[in-house]
């Protein structure tokens, strides 16, 4: 009796542990970076930043890259922002975690994040709430602070 008392207890475990972190994931709203938001035009992104400082393709290709300093926009056809990542303090999040700031503060915004296997990084990365996007938070070299944000919606 009291071994099947035990086993049920711990067949709840991965059910709280899995839950414990519910209600912490972005939602997909809060995903920007620059004023810029998954799915903005080219246009806008211009008109919002200017010119970037160098380009990985071009408009046109099925898909490109625009650089700008500590900021990194990747596009794709028909012209529309596919993937945000900022390593600069200039460009946090919406939710206010910035690159530069302590790992921690993105642990208890977010909680602990998934490490995926072979990623030596230590990047962690969260589902949005809605499931449609992901937020990656990448540490410093001393994993103590956060060294760039990125997130986008395939």
């Amino acid at each position: 009796m009291r071994i099947g008392y035990v086993l049920a207890l711990l067949s709840l475990l991965p059910v709280a542990s899995a839950s414990a972190g519910a209600g912490n994931e972005p939602l997909s709203t809060e995903l920007r970076l620059a004023g810029l938001k998954i799915g903005d035009s080219l246009a806008r992104v211009r008109k919002q930043l200017g010119e970037p400082e160098r380009m990985e393709g071009q408009p046109g290709e099925h898909h490109y890259v625009l650089h700008y300093p500590g900021l990194r926009i990747e596009m794709a056809e028909p012209g529309r922002v596919l993937m945000l990542g900022s390593t600069s303090p200039r460009y946090c999040t919406s939710s206010g975690l910035c690159p530069g700031q302590p790992l921690e503060q993105a642990r208890k915004r977010l909680g602990e994040g998934t490490l995926y296997e072979g990623d030596d990084s230590g990047k962690l990365n969260y589902d949005s709430r809605d499931g449609s996007c992901f937020l990656a938070i990448e540490p410093d070299p001393s994993r103590r602070l956060i060294h760039g944000v990125e997130f986008s919606c395939p």
